[in-house]
């Protein structure tokens, strides 16, 4: 008997962008245009002559009957997921060796990664934290999230420099950016209380500034694009990563300069103020890096898809 089935291609799209609730996050994901995903999912309307979404001025809803197909999806993509992975099964959980700064570590993904490992029971992450560049080989590193310039892409001559370099050898690798990273300067609510009002960058000079040994030009970068002349003070203090930089800035001890991404994940960003907005984008981002042989492998595709669909809800939010 010939089965009326909708176009599986269609039918995959159409969940990604129901999971989601985004066009634009489910093009992130499957590596389409957001104009590929809207004709695919017109083209699966056509085949059910329902519609499944409501568009609505900058999201879009599922409509009772599109909500209903997407649980019958993600039930028969699971289904035959599981399927595909018993054929290979082991017995022997996947790991999966993840490279990471130690901050972005520490604030973003240690909190979230719990809820990885319950999903999928069967793979492993095992953290290396590092700012050196990612050695992505077979048995050494699977994935690796850094920050860094993308090699040919161009910034603006007054961006502030990021001195960190993403991998030691590019041959095969993909890089997906996850975030932008932009620098703010910041201190605590109550050090700002004491202080004379901050109105102008030049009034920052005034004051002792933290920097992180990872980013040692960030605040003189920082002066300079905003045509501010700049030069350290003897009373500035310096710690080794930015999660030290931020907690004694929490403390009162000074105004440091940090990304927003970092900022946005600290527990103690509700004491602090930014005294200038917007941030200032720096002449690097955040990327997820892996090997192009290994990377549709199925406990890293699930790990990669998942990282992606962490820092998309994350951004949006900055």
């Amino acid at each position: 008997m010939l089965r009326r089935l909708p176009p599986l291609h269609a039918l995959r799209v159409f969940e990604a962008a129901a999971r989601h609730l985004s066009f634009t996050n489910a093009a992130f994901e499957l590596h389409l245009t957001q104009g590929a995903v809207s004709r695919q999912v017109r083209l699966l309307e056509d085949f059910v002559r329902k519609p499944l979404f409501i568009r609505l001025t900058r999201q879009v809803a599922l409509t009772s009957e599109g909500l209903k197909l997407l649980g019958v999806a993600q039930n028969a993509f699971s289904a035959v997921e599981q399927s595909i992975d018993g054929f290979n099964a082991t017995g022997q959980r996947r790991v999966i060796t993840l490279s990471i700064l130690p901050t972005l570590a520490h604030l973003w993904l240690m909190p979230r990664l719990a809820a990885f490992t319950q999903a999928y029971k069967e793979a492993e992450v095992r953290l290396i934290t590092t700012i050196e560049p990612a050695a992505l080989s077979p048995g050494v590193v699977d994935v690796a999230i850094g920050c860094g310039a993308l090699p040919g892409k161009r910034y603006e001559k007054l961006q502030p420099r990021v001195d960190l370099q993403l991998v030691k050898d590019w041959t095969n690798v993909h890089a997906q950016e996850l975030f932008q990273d932009r620098l703010v300067p910041v201190l605590s609510k109550a050090y700002a209380s004491q202080l004379i009002h901050i109105s102008r960058v030049q009034d920052l000079r005034r004051h002792r500034l933290i920097h992180c040994a990872t980013r040692q030009h960030a605040w003189q970068d920082w002066f300079r694009s905003h045509g501010v002349p700049w030069t350290q003070s003897p009373e500035d203090l310096a710690f080794g990563h930015f999660f030290m930089a931020m907690q004694a800035a929490k403390d009162g001890k000074g105004i440091a300069i940090v990304p927003t991404i970092l900022l946005a994940s600290y527990e103690g960003r509700n004491n602090m103020v930014t005294p200038f907005e917007p941030a200032i984008a720096s002449a690097a981002e955040y990327y997820l890096l892996t090997r192009r042989e290994t990377e549709e492998e199925p406990h890293i595709r699930r790990f990669r898809i998942w990282l992606l669909a962490q820092a998309s809800e994350m951004s949006d939010r900055i």
